[in-house]
């Protein structure tokens, strides 16, 4: 009885920070936001996540696009880090294995896969490692990325500000499963299915 007391406890206190963090949320939390996103590649801390808390912050609009500016601002660090410094970097942010399956999906799908690949969690990271040992341009890249980061974000958005306005959790978790579940279908479909000979 005691445990659920504290359980419930510490739930109501934990929804009231982030209430009254939402509540509060200037540039200051905008900045928190992009630089969350940009660092993900280094961070355990699910992009979805951030990006639904920043449509339930600062709306749809202007969510959506502290989301895609650090989105795609990690997006580019994590090529620009190993078009840099090679394989060493890759290999110590993804691991050999996970870099070499990776990279001949890449080797043979090339930019559809890194615009496919942004709705996935650790993939959208691992690919834009992939993407910085490649041939690929940078403008390519940013392009690629640009294509699949705004509809999720824009997504993302929507779901955290209806889930602040209804004042439940639902929208936010049915469109993060539905982002991700319908990038996976995709991914797999289209690319995953098809890496073996």
């Amino acid at each position: 009885m005691k445990e659920s007391m504290l359980k419930n406890g510490c739930r109501t206190a934990g929804i009231m920070l982030i209430a009254g963090w939402m509540a509060r949320a200037g540039a200051g939390s905008a900045l928190v936001m992009i630089a969350l996103l940009a660092a993900d590649l280094f961070l355990p801390i699910p992009s979805s996540l951030i990006m639904v808390l920043s449509g339930a912050a600062f709306g749809v609009l202007w969510g959506s696009l502290f989301s895609l500016v650090g989105s795609i601002g990690g997006e580019w660090l994590g090529f620009e880090l190993v078009r840099r410094y090679r394989r060493r970097a890759a290999e110590k942010i993804v691991g050999d294995e996970e870099l070499e399956r990776l990279a001949r999906i890449f080797d043979r799908y090339g930019m559809s896969v890194v615009v496919v690949t942004r709705a996935l969690p650790v993939v959208m990271e691992t690919m834009s490692v992939v993407a910085g040992l490649s041939k690929m341009g940078r403008g390519r890249f940013l392009v690629a990325s640009l294509i699949g980061t705004a509809p999720i974000t824009i997504v993302y958005a929507y779901a955290g500000a209806v889930s602040r306005q209804t004042g439940s959790l639902l929208p936010a978790i049915v469109m993060l499963v539905a982002v991700s579940g319908l990038g996976w279908i995709i991914y797999r479909a289209r690319h995953l299915d098809k890496e073996q000979p």
